[in-house]
């Protein structure tokens, strides 16, 4: 049995302490909030995705993560969900969730778990130091301080630093000569140009999505986008947030978002339209496509003006091919992306290669774990970073012992 100490009540300090608890250790998590699993009360919007059963998807630290994932995945994290008494569902794309569709759930199947096997939890706790002693090591705060054999740093990254992660335990690494990979906000919106989508705030399509630098492909993604009045939000766009930088194109294509395959298609329709609505004003060339609002940014784009008295008919052949071209390839310029506040998750972080995978103890550090968003891993939406921080935390607080469940 030993002393562990985690700084961080998050996904990865929580999963760790109950594993560190049920091999027999004694737990203390101190929390800098004023409560535990502030953060996983927000995930999946509020309905927490656990985890996800398909493809890994890993920008950050992809094979790191693997050798994490590889020791406690989606099967090892199912006993443990189990054990626990959490019952889940699997829904589109291998998204997993609670079967309550809560991620109260979750934090209170934590809790309560933690609370069973006599963890204690300390709220309200700045750290400010993390120090070798003479057997083991000593974790300060302020005035207090505590005695461990283990440390497991868990204190999140830069994300929503309003729910608790503000980079503040990094330091506590950094001192025993980890290295930090520069944090940035992953998994958040795109701040674009505005005029060509004035007027389009709040209106969703699905779609794919394309940024380029300087001609060349950096990034493309499909699925959900959503317009606001500062550039572009939803899924799809948010996986490109990583990638990015001021002065980039961001494509969209807007011919898909129709509901066509390809360019040809649409170009197809739109001459069917002429054919049949020659006599219809040209503000309805594309009902039935788009709501009126997109319709008039695209007429925009491609330089026309959709009067209430011009016809179809007037249309010309020139005019048909811009609508296409623009509609296939919709570009905004990125000015940048929202900050930490609003972001999902930080790139970057503790360089993995500072620690072994099996264990996730410092090998600078003896004694010194590391879970969830304090590493150098971030994944894509769907679940994958909290199974990140869950299986972290949980190998971390095993210690490679045998898995008790």
């Amino acid at each position: 049995m030993e002393t562990v100490v985690i700084i961080g009540g998050g996904a990865a300090g929580l999963a760790a302490a109950i594993a560190a608890a049920e091999c027999g250790d004694r737990v203390t998590v101190l929390e800098r909030m004023d409560r535990v699993g502030k953060k996983i009360l927000a995930t999946g919007n509020g309905r927490c995705n656990l985890m996800n059963t398909g493809m890994r998807r890993y920008p950050g630290s992809s094979a790191w993560a693997d050798a994490v994932l590889d020791r406690c995945g989606v099967e090892a994290q199912t006993r443990f969900w189990q054990h626990l008494g959490l019952r889940m569902r699997q829904e589109d794309g291998g998204r997993v969730y609670p079967v309550s569709g809560m991620a109260s759930s979750v934090l209170d199947t934590l809790r309560f778990a933690a609370a069973a096997l006599q963890v204690e939890i300390v709220t309200g706790v700045q750290v400010t130091g993390l120090f070798k002693a003479r057997h083991g090591w000593t974790v300060m705060a302020g005035e207090n301080k505590w005695k461990a054999d283990r440390v497991i740093v868990a204190g999140g990254g830069c994300a929503q630093p309003k729910l608790g992660s503000d980079g503040s335990t990094w330091p506590l690494m950094t001192a025993l000569d980890h290295r930090l990979n520069a944090p940035k906000p992953a998994l958040t919106q795109i701040v674009t140009e505005t005029a060509p989508i004035r007027g389009l705030s709040g209106i969703r399509i699905r779609t794919a999505v394309k940024v380029t630098r300087a001609g060349a492909d950096v990034y493309q993604e499909a699925g959900e986008l959503l317009f606001a009045d500062y550039g572009v939000t939803g899924v799809c766009s948010m996986q490109c947030a990583r990638y990015v930088q001021p002065g980039d194109l961001f494509h969209i294509d807007l011919s898909r978002a129709f509901g066509f395959e390809s360019p040809a298609a649409l170009r197809q329709e739109l001459h069917r339209r002429l054919s049949a609505w020659g006599e219809r004003s040209q503000g309805e060339l594309l009902t039935g496509l788009c709501v009126p609002k997109l319709a008039d940014a695209l007429f925009r784009a491609a330089g026309m003006k959709a009067g209430e008295h011009a016809l179809c008919k007037r249309i010309t052949e020139d005019q048909i091919e811009r609508l296409v071209q623009c509609a296939a390839d919709f570009m905004l310029e990125i000015r940048g992306v929202k900050g930490f506040e609003s972001a999902q998750v930080t790139a970057g972080g503790l360089n993995v290669q500072d620690f072994d995978p099996a264990t996730m103890a410092s090998l600078l550090a003896p004694g010194v774990h590391a879970a969830g968003e304090m590493l150098d891993v971030d994944g894509d939406c769907g679940g994958y970073n909290l199974m990140f921080a869950f299986g972290s935390g949980i190998l971390a607080g095993l210690n490679g012992r045998n898995c008790p469940w």
